[in-house]
């Protein structure tokens, strides 16, 4: 095994100091999977679209202690969900949601481990107080990959209970590792499920996998004003960004 299981006390750490109360009505929201922040020019990259963004959900999120240094130099509370710690470092590794307000409450789910290194994928779901009055509620999702169906299955299982029964504006953004029509035609049964609209990206540079899109971006109760995709080095994955507005 060439990870660490985490101990219940080390799968949620938060960092960083938000500065508001509640999230804005109009809001930036990135979606990258940050491929463990190994590639040259990560941290340039991560400080620009940081800078940018009021709601960030991140992937593949390795806490080193650089990584969390540029953490808390944002003007975003971080809430990380360690799915597994590096056997090397210690390090936790896992998603992570970054946003200019603290969240109320936060749930985790952890998935099936992949078949080769037996590493277990996890999912946060993070709620948020609105300006509007409402709440906002955040599901990160990083999905299994290299695996059969079911396992996939189980991971969409997994989202569809933390967005059960919440009836307010939602954002589900992340990984999903869709690279086949079964893995497509599940992820569209979540969306539908849960009343959700794709967001759009024109022109479409997203990171894909045998010829498929992987990272993903869906709302419930926004509407989209602009969306693109930054084209990078600083990753495996090229970055989502979209300005939302609460209708």
């Amino acid at each position: 095994m060439l990870y660490r299981q985490p101990r219940p006390e080390e799968i949620v750490t938060q960092s960083g100091c938000a500065p508001e109360r509640m999230l804005p009505r109009e809001l930036t929201v990135c979606v990258w999977n940050w491929q463990k922040s190994k590639c040259a020019g990560w941290t340039e990259e991560f400080n620009a679209l940081a800078g940018a963004a009021d709601l960030f959900l991140a992937q593949e999120v390795r806490c080193s202690p650089l990584v969390k240094k540029q953490m808390e130099k944002t003007r975003l509370c971080w809430t990380h969900a360690a799915g597994f710690l590096s056997l090397k470092n210690k390090y936790p590794v896992g998603v992570a949601t970054g946003a200019c307000a603290a969240p109320e409450k936060i749930r985790f789910k952890q998935g099936a481990r992949e078949p080769l290194l037996k590493i277990p994928k996890m999912m946060l779901a993070a709620a948020f107080a609105l300006e509007t009055g409402q709440t906002l509620l955040t599901v990160n999702v990083h999905a299994i990959n290299f695996t059969g169906i079911t396992p996939f299955q189980e991971n969409m299982h997994h989202a569809a209970e933390l967005l059960c029964g919440f009836k307010g504006p939602v954002i589900l953004g992340g990984d999903f590792n869709a690279w086949n029509q079964k893995r497509r035609n599940l992820l569209g049964e979540l969306v539908s499920a849960a009343h959700l609209t794709e967001v759009v990206f024109s022109p479409d540079t997203r990171t894909r996998c045998l010829g498929r899109k992987v990272d993903f971006l869906f709302t419930r109760g926004l509407k989209t004003l602009a969306a693109g995709v930054r084209c990078t080095d600083a990753s495996d994955h090229n970055p989502l960004l979209a300005r939302l507005i609460l209708q």
